[in-house]
């Protein structure tokens, strides 16, 4: 079993959590909470413009220099929607058209070999105001086209098939 983080003591009463049980969760024998290993939320989106998607290059560990799609970790209770755009604005300064209907994938995967969780949420969106200015821990901002992607060092396998599916998407519609 991995660790359950954050949890070691219960976050309810303090007391120590017994060991990971058969579905990963730890018991509090003092309150009786039961604590569970869940993913965290990410938010992410292949954005179009003139038949090209943009991407990022990452600025900063995990993954530093390898591409992904621009987005980030959702807030506490975030609606996904609301949180990619507060991430977008932080990341480039620009603003896209996007709705839940948007969502083309799910995919929970660990998160660098760190044995944390996540669960990418990922949108097709568009481009509606402003030019991608890398900032937070951004390092660099690219437009590319579907003939480009294979030769793109992702950091992560499923942005790259989130842009490959938004941009044959685009293309047949």
């Amino acid at each position: 079993m991995t660790e359950l983080k954050p949890y070691n003591f219960c976050a309810s009463c303090g007391s120590k959590l017994s060991e990971p049980g058969e579905e990963d969760e730890k018991d509090c024998s003092s309150c009786g909470r039961i604590w569970y290993r869940s993913s965290s939320p990410t938010a992410g989106a292949a954005i179009i413009k003139n038949g090209r998607a943009l991407i990022t290059q990452r600025g900063a560990e995990p993954e530093k220099g390898k591409f992904d799609v621009p987005g980030g970790f959702l807030k506490a209770g975030e609606d996904p929607i609301v949180g990619l755009r507060r991430e977008l604005d932080e990341e480039l300064k620009i603003e896209v058209d996007v709705s839940m209907d948007d969502c083309l994938q799910m995919v929970p995967h660990e998160y660098a070999g760190t044995a944390d969780w996540v669960l990418s949420i990922g949108f097709k969106a568009w481009l509606t105001k402003g030019e991608p200015k890398p900032a937070s821990d951004v390092a660099a901002a690219l437009w590319v086209t579907l003939e480009e992607l294979d030769t793109v060092d992702f950091a992560w396998e499923h942005d790259r098939e989130l842009v490959r599916r938004a941009l044959q998407s685009e293309k047949e519609g």
